[in-house]
């Protein structure tokens, strides 16, 4: 990392560190190398066989023209996996960029930071005003630095040595003289908005944007599956033998087709009230109620592969416990949430992500961990001294 003094405010250049590069990047090449000749096979089988299919023409010497039903069914196929695996190619090629022609320059200014990001032949620039930031923190996951802000967290960059962010997350507080993260006012974090129903009162959603998004991309994909399931079912009707596929195909297109339904006229919404938060779907104009809670709960979890997860939980009556939000190796957002939830229907709200609470957890159960190992050791040793021929050689 190299850090300056600037006209502008203190200046920080970050590249990758030597071990990132030359460990993934690599891989990341001789992978890209095999996803080309697959994006290339896939196309052009799809171009071929949709001439063919068009103009009737056999796809290659000494071949019959193609059946429209298998024809439609290997077409959906091919194009839904050229889908997912184009979108990982561009995802792998980011990375492979990232690691070995990048730079992050950061500049902390009297009235924000300012952010390039430089992948490639690419720069993205990005401006963070002072009034918006409420700190800086490592996510060790992903050995990155993150901004908090208040309209959510912001990476700022994926290079340099643990040691380097660290001091960067120093300097920049300083320079930017940042409150204490305690003595900042909560908020409702970017992802959620708070809105007013038809029938009274206020509820929190997960970001509407998004969903009207993924909601255009459903009818997108569901509507040509349901006009090939409807001509490939009238072809079905001459023909018995296309009866299978045309099954097949008009399931997959009734299950698109709900699944567009849902995101367009469904969702999950919790409704504020003072002392308690309440669960209900709405679907259309009609609303179901569900699970009520009157206390707030962050957990941190391991999975079987050691990454860390952090859910917000919703206390009910009782024991009963409802997930509310979950994420991998970052708190942040959870932690937000729930701290806007508590301020906001004053309700008790226990932070068990703490590095204070982690630490106690981990006593705790090293101590479990502990007294069943002796409780262990001391069952055998009575089972042993029992054994008749341990009795014999103690007479």
């Amino acid at each position: 990392m190299r850090l300056e003094q600037t006209m502008a405010g203190w200046e920080a250049r970050l590249k990758p560190r030597a071990a990132d590069r030359w460990g993934g990047a690599p891989f990341l090449g001789v992978w890209l190398v095999f996803w080309v000749l697959g994006e290339g096979f896939a196309l052009w089988i799809l171009i071929a066989g949709g001439w063919a299919l068009v103009t009737g023409q056999p796809p290659g010497p000494g071949r019959a023209p193609l059946e429209p039903a298998p024809a439609l069914l290997t077409g959906g196929f091919l194009l839904a996996w050229l889908a997912f695996w184009t979108l990982g190619g561009l995802l792998a090629w980011h990375e492979f960029l990232r690691l070995t022609w990048s730079e992050d320059r950061l500049v902390a200014r009297s009235d924000g930071l300012e952010l390039a990001r430089r992948v490639g032949p690419f720069t993205r620039r990005r401006f963070l005003p002072r009034d918006g930031l409420r700190g800086f923190f490592r996510v060790e996951a992903h050995t990155a630095v993150q901004a908090e802000t208040t309209g959510g967290t912001v990476e700022l960059t994926r290079n340099g040595t643990p040691a380097e962010q660290e001091r960067l997350i120093a300097v920049l507080t300083a320079e930017l003289r940042l409150p204490a993260p305690e003595r900042l006012p909560p908020v409702l974090p970017a992802d959620w908005r708070e809105l007013r129903v038809p029938e009274g009162g206020e509820v929190i959603v997960r970001s509407p944007d998004g969903r009207r998004t993924a909601a255009r991309v459903m009818w997108l994909i569901a509507l040509p599956l349901a006009w090939g399931a409807l001509a490939l079912m009238r072809e079905a009707w001459d023909r018995p033998s296309y009866g299978a596929a045309a099954a097949m195909l008009t399931v997959v297109a009734g299950l698109a087709v709900w699944g567009a339904v849902r995101l367009t006229w469904a969702r999950e919404e919790w409704r504020l009230e003072p002392g308690r938060l309440v669960r209900q779907r709405r679907f259309g104009s009609r609303v179901r109620e569900g699970f009520v809670g009157v206390g707030l709960r962050l957990a941190e979890s391991t999975d079987g592969d050691g990454d860390r997860w952090f859910q917000l939980e919703l206390l009910g009556p009782g024991d009963a416990v409802h997930p509310l939000r979950r994420q991998m190796h970052d708190p942040t957002e959870p932690r937000q949430l729930g701290q806007w939830l508590a301020a906001r229907l004053r309700l008790l709200f226990e932070d068990r992500a703490t590095p204070a609470a982690i630490a106690r957890a981990e006593a705790e159960k090293a101590a479990w961990q502990a007294e069943q190992r002796r409780l262990l050791r001391q069952w055998l040793g009575e089972w042993i001294r029992q054994l008749p021929g341990f009795r014999r050689r103690g007479e």
